[in-house]
C-alpha cells in the first residue's frame, strides 16, 4: 500500500511530536500550516499508517483514539489533571497474555493497558 501526501504530513507530524495526538489536533495542527484537509481524510490516512505498522494507535474510554509514534508494545499513563499522554517504560508484560489464555481459552494477541493518576512533580514521564 503506498503512502500519501497527506498521510505522508502525518505521519512526519506524529514522528515530529513530542507525545500523542488525537485526530482533532493533527487536523488542527496541519490546517494552521495551510494543509486544506478534512477531518476524515486525517482519519483515513491514520487508519492506513496505524495498518501498515508505522504508528500506535491506543484506544482511551473518554477521548476515543489517540496515535503515537512509538509501534511497540508499551503501557500508558494519563494525568487526570494535565490530561495528558505518557508513555511507562515498563516492560510488556507477555505472562498476563498467558494468564488471560490459562483463564478464558483461546489466543491473546495483544493487550493495552493504561493507568490513570495523578503524576508526582518529581516524577518525569515521556509524553
Amino acid at each position: 500500500m503506498k503512502i500519501t501526501k497527506h498521510g505522508q504530513r502525518i505521519y512526519d507530524l506524529l514522528q515530529e511530536s513530542q507525545g500523542h495526538m488525537t485526530a482533532e489536533e493533527i487536523l488542527l495542527i496541519l490546517n494552521q500550516q495551510n494543509v486544506s484537509i478534512g477531518l476524515a481524510t486525517v482519519y483515513r490516512n491514520l487508519n492506513s499508517l496505524f495498518s501498515l505498522g508505522m504508528i500506535n494507535r491506543v484506544r482511551h474510554p473518554e477521548m476515543g483514539f489517540i496515535y503515537d509514534r512509538n509501534k511497540h508494545d508499551h503501557y500508558h499513563f494519563y494525568n487526570t489533571e494535565t490530561k495528558e499522554f505518557h508513555d511507562l517504560d515498563i516492560a510488556y508484560q507477555e505472562e498476563l497474555d498467558r494468564l488471560v489464555e490459562k483463564v478464558f481459552g483461546g489466543k491473546v494477541k495483544t493487550h493495552s493497558i493504561i493507568f490513570e493518576g495523578i503524576i508526582d512533580e518529581d516524577h518525569k514521564l515521556k509524553k
